[in-house]
Parts: structure tokens; sequence; C-alpha cells
């Protein structure tokens, strides 16, 4: 039985409008408009034309997995809404199609959760600082720079995934764990290392703070003003930014491991250098090009717990790479692209982060 939500959800995932799939299966227009409105059946060959269309599999017509909007107002800021309705409907379908996809494949696999997500209200902290402090708390994260900010985020329970959102307008999307669905964090493909950080602990104030409905604007300045407190403790670095120069802002970058951009408005937002003085910084910045690429390199953060799933099934569940993509209804090569499959390391190099997996039995 074919379901008409997911055939439109697999046609938006793909950038397509009704219109430009009825012109490329050959189906007219209105019987597709039926068909996805479950006003016209969908026959053997019409399906096989559009599963030749959009590159799925048969069997992902059927799937009958709810289909959720996001939940926080942070996506309906201005700058996603300036994009085209064909991109943000891409967005989303895709974001439901990666959630779907995980919740199959953990479907024998559970993630543990060594701290959960707090949902907490930033006004009974005494603002996002406050609230990032006793996350920070709850997590027992010692006290200093964050060594690696993608494992705080696994510890937790939540699921990292980079991908392509299709524009550098919107750097992530979180969605909240509903029902059997983990928390989930889409990092946008292109960013720098340290802009990787920072919008992690960005988007970790989107699940703590704003569960609840909330202005976008204010969201985005609460979940900046939380990430800048998650990364940057002030009681810890307010001495270290008196006088902060751009040489000394690169020195810091190496350990706090956030933009010099970021330590620079730090030290604004905590009053150890004055407007002027930063402005002059900034515009030292732009004139020297760094506000695209700065000049100090930090490692990169991985995820491991999507690449430890994989591991598993193909590993010890006995999956080949062929099954593992049907069980997800996608090609092998656009399964191997989605989740990074590379050939299988000896057992004795598969990372720690298989910490984080229980079998189901």
């Amino acid at each position: 039985m074919i379901n008409p939500q997911m055939l439109t959800l697999l046609r938006e995932s793909r950038g397509l409008s009704g219109a430009k799939l009825a012109e490329l299966s050959q189906i007219p227009q209105p019987t597709l408009s039926k068909m996805e409105n479950g006003l016209a059946p969908l026959d053997p060959a019409r399906l096989m034309q559009i599963a030749e269309v959009l590159d799925y599999p048969i069997e992902a017509f059927a799937w009958t997995d709810p289909v959720y909007g996001f939940g926080h107002a942070a996506f309906y800021h201005r700058k996603q809404q300036a994009l085209p309705q064909t991109t943000l409907r891409k967005i989303q379908a895709n974001v439901n199609l990666t959630r779907i996809r995980l919740e199959r494949l953990l479907r024998s696999i559970v993630v543990d959760a060594e701290y959960p997500v707090p949902v907490l209200d930033g006004v009974e902290f005494g603002g996002p600082a406050g609230a990032a402090r006793a996350v920070r708390a709850q997590w027992r994260i010692p006290m200093g720079p964050i060594e690696d900010m993608m494992a705080v985020i696994e510890r937790a329970g939540i699921i990292v995934v980079r991908t392509s959102l299709e524009s550098p307008k919107i750097s992530a999307i979180s969605i909240d764990a509903i029902g059997t669905y983990p928390p989930l964090i889409l990092l946008n493909t292109g960013m720098s290392a340290d802009r990787e950080r920072f919008t992690l602990a960005h988007e970790l104030a989107h699940l703590v703070l704003h569960s609840a409905v909330a202005a976008p604007d204010e969201a985005e300045d609460e979940a900046n003003s939380f990430a800048s407190e998650f990364l940057m403790p002030a009681a810890e670095i307010r001495v270290q930014l008196k006088g902060i120069t751009l040489e000394r802002a690169a020195q810091l970058k190496r350990v706090w491991k956030v933009a010099m951009s970021a330590i620079i408005r730090r030290a604004r937002d905590l009053g150890t250098i004055d407007e002027t003085r930063y402005r002059s910084l900034n515009v030292s910045i732009s004139q020297k090009g760094w506000r695209k690429v700065e000049p100090v390199e930090i490692p990169r953060d991985e995820p491991s717990i999507v690449t430890a799933l994989v591991d598993v099934h193909l590993r010890e569940h006995g999956y080949t790479v062929e099954e593992l993509a049907q069980v997800v209804a996608l090609s092998s090569a656009e399964f191997g692209a989605r989740f990074d499959v590379a050939p299988l390391p000896p057992k004795r190099e598969v990372g720690a982060s298989r910490s984080h997996l229980r079998a189901v039995l």
C-alpha cells in the first residue's frame, strides 16, 4: 500500500515541484496531484516511473512513519524564511527522512545517554548563560575549555549528522526527542571546525531552552548567549580577555577552540573591551580577510554514533552494504555517501564510541 504523504515527502526531498515531477515522470499533473492527496491509485507502472525519477526504492513509498515540522522557533528565523519555499520543503523533507532512517538503524540498537538533555526555563537560572552553567554542572564538565564538543553532545544521546542543508544561511537544525526518535542535530557541511563547535553549543541551547514557542530573534540571541557561556565560561575566561589583541585572540583560539571573532565578541560582552575597541578589532579582521577563514586552524571534532551504528550492523549483525541500504530505502551509492561508509577497519581499531551503543535483544 502506497502512502500518499510519503510520495509527497520523497518528491520534496529531491527539491521537485509537483509540476516538475509530472513532467519528468510523464504523468499528467492533475493525476499526480490526486495521487499525493490519496484520491487516485498509484498503479505499479506509474510507481516505477516515479521511483526511477526520484531514485528511491519502491519500498520507501509505503513507509508510514509520522512526518514532523520543526518544533522550535529558530528554524523560522528571518534568514531561513528568506529562502524559497521549495528549498525549505526540501530541507524539512530530508530532515524527516534522516530521522526515519536513523530510527530504522536503531531498532536493534539503543544509544545509551550518559546524561539527559534537560529542558530548562532560562529565566529561572538568570538567563541563557545561567542555564549553560547549569548544564555544564549537570553533565559534570570540568572547568576550562571543552576538549571535544562532539563527544559532549553524543554523551547526552544526541545524534549528530553532517549533511547539506542547501544554503549557507542555515548552519544547523536541531530536533527534540519525539517518541522513539532520539534528539538530532544536523550540521550543514562546509563550516570551519571552530564554527561547528559554536554551532553545536548553539543548537544544544535550542534543545535545552526552546522546546516551547519563542520569538525567532529572541531565541537566536539566547542560543548565542548560552553557547558563549557553555564554551567560554565568564568566570574562567574574563581575566584572559583583558587588553585583547588579534595576536592574543589567536593564542586563545588554540586554547578555547572557538573563533577569534567569537573571543573578541566575548571580550566586549564581558566588558573587558569597549565598543570602540571591539569595532576596531573587527575592522582589522575584515581588512586581513579573516572574516571567512581565520589564520589559526583547530582540529575538527568528529561525530561517532552514526559511524558506530553502521559498523555494528555490518560487522556484528552480518548485513552487507546493499542490505543496509535497503533497510533505509536508499541506493547503495547514496547510502554510502550519506552515511560515509568506508572499508571496515580491523576490529581492534573500532573507536570507543561503540560504548554508546547497546544491542536490543
